[in-house]
């Protein structure tokens, strides 16, 4: 409370411009700049101080009649997987998951090997069977 009664308080001129607190937020000068060719050119200024604002007419331009309305344009596009970029990473999946569905097998066949069971082969087939989930994955986020 100290330090937002301090803030409050504070009041003077910085480079910037005026320096003063209001509930602990800082109120300055907001310039409004707008694209024009290749340049910025100012057009308006708010002043939080004395709460004005300051618009130059002279320096705004639209085109048309009007000023733009204010708001976002949404467009929505659909978008397609390269059908050769497709066929190309499917057959790699296809390649990926044929070896770990081998490793599989060769993990379930020879898990009672002495070296096999020293490696873990459970959790040897669950990391195996993950990597099969991530390669269909391949497969469902290609499709359209």
């Amino acid at each position: 409370q100290i330090l937002l009664d301090a803030l409050n308080e504070t009041n003077f001129l910085g480079v910037t411009g005026q320096v003063l607190f209001r509930n602990g937020e800082r109120l300055g000068t907001i310039e409004f700049m707008q694209f024009q060719s290749t340049e910025r050119v100012k057009v308006g200024e708010y002043n939080a101080v004395p709460d004005t604002l300051e618009l130059i007419n002279s320096t705004m331009r639209f085109q048309g009649p009007d000023p733009p309305w204010d708001r976002t344009i949404v467009q929505s596009k659909l978008r397609e997987v390269y059908l050769p970029l497709y066929s190309i990473l499917s057959v790699l999946t296809c390649l990926g998951m044929f070896m770990a569905s081998a490793f599989l097998f060769f993990n379930i066949k020879n898990r009672n090997q002495k070296l096999i069971k020293m490696s873990s082969p459970y959790m040897n087939n669950l990391i195996i069977l993950g990597g099969m989930l991530s390669y269909m994955t391949i497969f469902l986020f290609g499709l359209d």
